[in-house]
């Protein structure tokens, strides 16, 4: 090798290795956790067992304060979690908010995505400071608070924290204090659902049906035609009726059911011999039933029926059913905050 060359060698493997550093450090910031580490219970169970880092400030003592306690907020507004690849940290969205303070320790979780963080607090008088955030380690927040029937108003006074939007999302509302009792009567978003984790299938007699652990567009055997849910800018077949909530959400192709009655449904003639709906999205979807003719099929959770390279849901088909219009329809289950995102209808005549 001849001698000059040595130092640029030595320059391109230091390029090199800064550039596998980066690479890396953005896969990091981007990785979408899976199911099991986003299922509520553990995300909320873990989080109780974790305390601040005092990145800048030391931790407060470990005493109760005033505004002690777990506080929940439902945001009735559209998640909008599609529409952000990484959406920002504290970014107010819609769905069950829970926000505890337990002796010097401030603990937040959106239950929609099961996003999460924690941070130190202090109080004096009316005035709480936040700190040693790891979403924004140098930060620290200074708030106006008010606990009163029941009710906990923060007011941001300044808070530079995720480009102010943990101050917009912690006094964008009211939040509900939970109560002691796991058997009183508690605010939406206060504890986590309870559920069989498991589908229920039913099959009407004479009447088969099939839960396809895939995306049926990329196997074998293939739908022979289908119908999209969002009927704007997208063919539909002469032989099927569509029909949606009125609050039900067009996304693309897709059809996103988030508030609590959403429904969509489609209703051929006798041509056709089997009839299936896809669920697709990724890890938040969440719990949905399938009706044919008005009985109902199967429920469950959408996001366990099958999942690879981080895309979630599955086919719920039926077959052999009496020739004749027949209806297929799916309705969100209120069991969470987690929206159910219908992919397409899928028919073989």
């Amino acid at each position: 090798m001849h001698p000059k060359s040595t130092p640029w060698l030595f320059r391109l493997l230091i390029l090199g290795s800064l550039l596998l550093s980066h690479c890396s450090t953005l896969g990091e910031r981007v990785k979408i956790p899976s199911v099991t580490e986003q299922a509520p219970t553990n995300v909320w169970s873990a989080l109780l067992q974790v305390t601040p880092v005092p990145y800048t400030t030391a931790l407060p003592a470990a005493e109760s304060t005033a505004l002690d306690g777990t506080y929940a907020r439902f945001d009735p507004n559209p998640p909008q979690w599609w529409s952000c690849l990484r959406c920002a940290d504290y970014r107010p969205a819609g769905g069950a908010w829970r926000l505890q303070f337990d002796r010097g320790v401030m603990r937040v979780y959106y239950e929609v995505t099961g996003w999460h963080s924690l941070a130190s607090y202090s109080v004096s008088g009316d005035r709480l400071y936040l700190f040693n955030d790891p979403y924004c380690k140098e930060a620290s927040g200074e708030y106006r608070w008010n606990l009163s029937d029941g009710e906990l108003v923060l007011q941001a006074l300044r808070d530079p924290c995720s480009f102010e939007l943990r101050g917009k999302n912690l006094s964008g509302g009211g939040w509900e204090a939970c109560p002691d009792s796991p058997a009183a009567q508690a605010p939406r978003g206060c504890t986590d659902q309870m559920v069989e984790a498991l589908p229920t299938l039913i099959a009407p007699e004479g009447v088969s049906l099939d839960v396809r652990q895939a995306d049926v567009r990329f196997g074998e055997p293939k739908p022979e035609r289908i119908v999209y849910p969002n009927l704007e800018g997208f063919p539909q077949l002469e032989t099927t009726r569509l029909a949606f909530s009125d609050t039900s959400i067009p996304y693309g192709t897709n059809r996103v059911l988030w508030k609590e009655h959403d429904w969509v449904q489609v209703t051929t003639d006798d041509s056709v011999s089997s009839m299936g709906v896809q669920f697709r999205g990724d890890y938040v979807i969440g719990w949905a039933r399938v009706l044919f003719d008005g009985q109902e099929i199967w429920r469950g959770d959408t996001s366990r029926i099958w999942s690879e390279l981080k895309v979630h849901g599955g086919y719920i088909e039926v077959s052999d059913f009496q020739p004749g219009e027949n209806t297929l329809r799916v309705e969100r289950l209120d069991v969470d905050s987690r929206p159910v995102v219908v992919a397409f209808f899928g028919f073989n005549h």
